[in-house]
């Protein structure tokens, strides 16, 4: 009898996880060709899933080169976890390629587990709940990695300079967002997360002294571009790569519309670019 019962515990315990996962993947907007991405990505990577993370983390971004630059691929309404694999931007390829290499250091590589690997990263403490919910500042994606023990900021650790940064772009240019424009209460909700970010301490490797402070970069750091825009954080993000001429990095595009590794060293690109005044730099635990 005991045996019997048992046995039906785990019969209705398997249920009720298949049906979790079912119900899960039913909020999650995703297309077959991300599925097939996933697949071929993971075969690719997988063998090499005892490396360092930020090794794999490289290894994994080279398999989305040539990947098409798409901005805006998340304002869609309702808000819900939306995965595209085919299509990219600067912080979704990062944030993509990082879900990613959680996933395959895993136990189960599923295309599931990633999906809750990158609604970890975007969504405040893993909850989508509205539009507000997305970590829209990148410093509060940051924030978030840490607290979940993925990576950690190191741009004081090598050196940085204080960086006063106030953040009310989003809240003082509602007509920029169609989730905000005619939303005030919306607007109020955005503006409350501005306030936390800004009390806040940041740290930065200023433009003058990247010459000298990126020494300190290695590869599979994600970079972060400071943007001189008031109100606003990081302009840009990208993963470093280390190349013959020194350090580079692999990111999405809007230029060349595609994932790249850019032709530029990090320092050269912010020396050459007027939309970053430095970099922080996270580094994978």
């Amino acid at each position: 009898m005991t045996r019997r019962i048992l046995t039906v515990i785990a019969v209705l315990l398997a249920t009720i996880g298949c049906r979790a996962q079912e119900d899960y993947m039913s909020t999650v907007r995703f297309d077959d060709e991300s599925l097939d991405v996933f697949s071929r990505v993971t075969a690719a990577v997988e063998p090499y899933k005892d490396e360092s993370a930020p090794r794999l983390l490289v290894r994994v971004a080279k398999q989305f080169l040539g990947t098409e630059y798409v901005g805006g691929t998340l304002e869609i309404e309702p808000e819900r976890l939306t995965i595209s694999m085919c299509k990219t931007d600067c912080i979704l390829f990062v944030e993509m390629c990082l879900a990613l290499v959680q996933t395959i250091k895993g136990d189960k590589p599923t295309f599931e587990t990633f999906c809750r690997k990158t609604q970890n990263l975007r969504y405040h403490r893993g909850r989508v709940s509205g539009y507000d919910s997305r970590n829209h500042y990148t410093s509060a994606w940051i924030a978030q990695g840490e607290e979940n023990g993925f990576f950690r900021e190191i741009s004081k650790d090598l050196g940085g300079s204080p960086l006063d940064q106030k953040f009310d772009f989003m809240s003082t240019h509602p007509q920029a967002y169609k989730q905000l424009a005619n939303d005030p209460a919306l607007v109020t909700l955005i503006h409350t997360t501005e306030v936390d970010l800004s009390q806040r301490d940041y740290w930065y490797l200023p433009q003058k002294e990247l010459p000298t402070l990126v020494k300190g970069v290695k590869e599979g750091d994600i970079i972060c571009f400071v943007t001189p825009v008031a109100g606003l954080d990081i302009g840009h993000v990208a993963i470093a790569v280390k190349q013959p001429d020194g350090m580079h990095f692999i990111h999405a595009s809007s230029n060349a519309m595609k994932v790249i590794i850019d032709s530029q060293t990090i320092a050269d690109y912010v020396s050459t670019h007027k939309s970053a005044k430095g970099i922080r730099v996270v580094r994978l635990n």
